[in-house]
């Protein structure tokens, strides 16, 4: 029994292990170029796994990533699925593939292409034109090269504080700012508030910001403009879950509001041999360790489900 997995991240290559284990054939399609997925750019201590306190997101993710190619798994990078068909066995994946159009049968599909960044439409369009605007915290200029600098934060929730007090112990001046109350833990907002060099704003958003190479400039709502070296996005995460809208309308999984999948406890969606693991679900807590056991338990499902009929091989 063939599965295609969509995305090679902690829950893609999770799922791909346990199917091997479960007697499935895992083909796993990643639209990128490498492995691991958001993970591999997360420089901070990955506090969730129990047992390795001080390991990084990207020292969790190389340990993954060299797990998973030892093992006897089919992977095409820098491919997209961009149409599904019903088959009679299951379904037909049209893909983009560095080589052409290719078409592939598969008999269950599960989704694990996590989540990214998000911003507003005009924060994505001020960051392609300035170095000096960072949209979600994955990234290695926020470790290596912000120091001593006046830094704008938008953003009120784990992300944003974090990343305030990760600046303020590396001699920068850090204004916050949220649209409404803070929403991070109230472990993070105490931190903030002990360090100097972080002024915590609520209710506030800035009326205009307009980014150069050098410094961002900020409009407020009173009137009153200054300059900043740097201005990080922190506003959350987004689920890649847009390809079900290439779907045809019988096999769209349903979704919630905010575009996450909707699966029951085995991780099934709504539409029969179509499974999604990973942060693409609305799972409790985001994070490695619960990407890697949806993986396990969408695999564990697939083998369920075969064995009971419900799939065709």
């Amino acid at each position: 029994m063939i599965v295609a997995i969509l995305g090679a991240g902690p829950a893609g290559m999770s799922c791909a292990n346990a199917c091997l284990s479960f007697g499935l054939e895992p083909v796993v399609i990643e639209r990128g170029d490498h492995l691991g997925g958001a993970q591999r750019s997360n420089f901070h201590p990955n506090l969730w796994l129990l047992g390795s306190p001080s390991e990084s997101g990207q020292d969790l993710t190389r340990r993954l990533v060299a797990h998973y190619t030892e093992l006897a798994t089919t992977t095409l990078l820098n491919t997209r699925l961009v149409g599904l068909e019903q088959a009679n066995e299951g379904f037909l994946l049209h893909l983009d593939t560095p080589q052409g159009a290719r078409n592939m049968a598969v008999h269950a599909l599960v989704i694990a292409s996590g989540m990214r960044p998000y911003a507003t439409p005009e924060l994505t369009a001020l960051a392609k034109t300035s170095p000096r605007v960072i949209i979600g915290p994955l990234n290695d200029t926020i470790r290596d090269d912000i120091h001593q600098a006046r830094v704008l934060v938008l953003g009120g929730g784990d992300n944003a504080l974090d990343h305030a007090l990760f600046l303020a112990e590396r001699g920068n001046r850090v204004r916050v700012c949220t649209r409404g109350v803070f929403s991070g833990r109230e472990a993070l907002l105490a931190a903030c508030r002990k360090r100097p060099e972080i002024l915590l704003i609520p209710y506030c958003r800035p009326e205009r910001l307009v980014a150069g190479n050098l410094e961002v400039a900020a409009l407020w709502a009173d009137g009153e403009s200054d300059t900043w070296d740097w201005l990080l996005v922190m506003y959350g995460y987004k689920p890649n879950t847009e390809i079900v809208e290439h779907f045809p309308p019988q096999l769209r999984p349903e979704r919630h509001p905010g575009g996450h999948l909707v699966v029951d406890t085995w991780q099934r969606t709504s539409v029969a041999g179509i499974y999604a693991a990973g942060d693409v679900t609305d799972t409790v807590q985001p994070a490695i360790p619960t990407a890697i056991a949806q993986g396990l338990a969408a695999a564990k499902a697939i083998e369920r489900d075969w064995k009971a009929g419900r799939l065709r091989p």
